[in-house]
């Protein structure tokens, strides 16, 4: 019998999954995000896959919506199989995503969601690589990553020198913090034109990072404004829609 936790990427805890899972669908915040491109894309239809997929919690919505060909691929732990249980149509396990390929054929999805993964990956432009190749011709990517210094958390920064600004970690040492790439909107952007993506939407604006005034919805037009035109500055995360070329 293959033993899990001896398996699982230690680089990412058991106790990481757990926390992960408490969200429910009430409450997920990515759900938003996935109304958003509903319009561009039809999730009943497409072959879709959840690169880095966890408990399923975040792609709860797709499934909702009639999606059959949902799969997943992650790191083998004894997580993933909650996936399985809300209806992913099928779980990859891959030992190591920084150098193995995605163990699907080429041109096989319509739409991969990459959620909260290339800040952790020591290789993220062989991973971006493996997303064109198992994308269609034209096919949609959607990618998020956190922006850990808008301006609020730079000055958090500043007084405190914890990089971990958003304090996901806190039990966890510099030593041992899990997310290892930092990255900018601009750069972002670049990179994916390099490797043969065009960006459709920016999608920045449902992780506003102005405190007091995400409060007012008054405001939503101006923080919209702020967290697309400023990013770097004004988004707590960096959500884009691209289309494979």
């Amino acid at each position: 019998m293959i033993n899990i936790k001896k398996l699982e990427n230690q680089h990412f805890k058991s106790e990481f999954f757990e926390d992960i899972n408490k969200i429910s669908q009430s409450f997920n915040y990515f759900t938003p995000v996935l109304k958003n491109i509903e319009k561009i894309i039809n999730f009943k239809s497409s072959f879709v896959l959840d690169l880095g997929c966890g408990t399923g919690v975040y792609l709860e919505y797709l499934i909702f919506k009639g999606c059959k060909t949902c799969y997943g691929v992650d790191s083998p732990s004894e997580y993933i199989f909650q996936a399985k249980n809300r209806g992913y149509k099928e779980i990859k396990t891959i030992s190591d995503l920084n150098y193995k390929k995605i163990p699907f054929k080429k041109e096989f999805f319509d739409f991969i969601v990459s959620k909260d993964v290339f800040e952790h990956l020591l290789n993220p432009v062989f991973v971006l690589e493996e997303v064109k190749r198992t994308l269609k011709p034209k096919g949609f990517f959607l990618f998020h990553v956190p922006n850990h210094f808008p301006l609020h958390k730079r000055l958090k920064f500043l007084f405190n020198n914890n990089i971990d600004t958003y304090n996901f970690f806190a039990k966890e040492s510099r030593w041992t913090y899990p997310h290892i790439r930092f990255y900018e909107y601009n750069d972002l952007l670049s990179v994916f034109n390099r490797h043969g993506f065009d960006l459709v939407i920016n999608l920045n604006y449902h992780f506003l990072a102005i405190p007091f005034l995400s409060k007012f919805r008054c405001f939503f037009r101006f923080n919209k404004f702020l967290a697309q035109k400023f990013p770097n500055t004004f988004a707590s995360g960096f959500t884009l829609l691209l289309r494979k070329k």
